[in-house]
């Protein structure tokens, strides 16, 4: 288990700087090929959380690990750190993060925010996923149909309603529950969470299949997964 990335609640966003997280095989292993990228959360509010206008300059892989957002103002190339990216550091996957308990709850400004933020990433042609968070039934779903939480009906209203919100497939709306208060893994929530990752790297593998030959050299080996929560 890793602590690396602030977790916790508040009025608003509790991540304030962007973070580009190296995952390692083990505490003292090798990199694995590909990375999470972290960004504020949305507010419903304007000028508070994500300034939507850094969406393109994030997913163009231009924004500098620990970068400290400015919910009233984007980052401008003039910024000492800001970068000229290859192909291989740009945002191959965007995970939208929301809370399982909230979505039937979510106000008309939020909604209104997501959207402009999936128009962002539909424009850039980059992937996309949903991650539907604090799912309280994972071990009875799990144990009775292995990874078919989607069937549980408790869960149905909601993957619908972000599957209208987000106009993307059902299939890549997926659910997890958060390493919150455990002191030690859970087997059943970690394969929850690795075929979560599973699918997301194979969404970052079909948007790279979808890119013309020549462009497809310029990547390197790691792909980068945006979250926004």
């Amino acid at each position: 288990m890793t602590r690396q990335a602030a977790v916790g609640s508040d009025i608003t966003s509790i991540t304030e700087l962007y973070r580009i997280y190296s995952i390692k095989d083990g505490k003292d292993g090798t990199s694995l090929p590909f990375m999470l990228c972290d960004t504020m959360g949305l507010d419903e509010k304007e000028g508070v959380g994500l300034c939507v206008d850094d969406i393109p300059h994030i997913l163009k892989g231009c924004m500098p690990d620990r970068y400290h957002f400015n919910p009233q103002k984007p980052i401008t190339s003039r910024h000492p750190n800001f970068t000229s990216p290859s192909l291989g550091d740009r945002i191959h996957c965007v995970a939208y993060v929301l809370d399982i308990n909230c979505i039937n709850n979510l106000t008309s400004e939020m909604v209104v925010k997501l959207k402009q933020v999936k128009e962002e990433v539909l424009n850039s042609g980059v992937a996309q996923v949903a991650l539907l968070t604090k799912v309280e039934n994972y071990h009875e779903v799990l144990q009775d149909n292995f990874l078919n939480m989607k069937k549980s009906v408790t869960s149905q209203s909601q993957i619908m309603e972000v599957q209208k919100i987000l106009n993307i497939p059902i299939y890549n709306i997926l659910l997890v529950d958060n390493y919150a208060s455990d002191w030690e893994p859970d087997p059943l929530k970690d394969i929850l969470i690795l075929s979560v990752l599973k699918q997301m790297l194979q969404a970052v593998d079909d948007y790279l299949e979808d890119l013309p030959p020549q462009r497809t050299d310029e990547v390197a080996r790691v792909s980068q997964l945006s979250i926004c929560d």
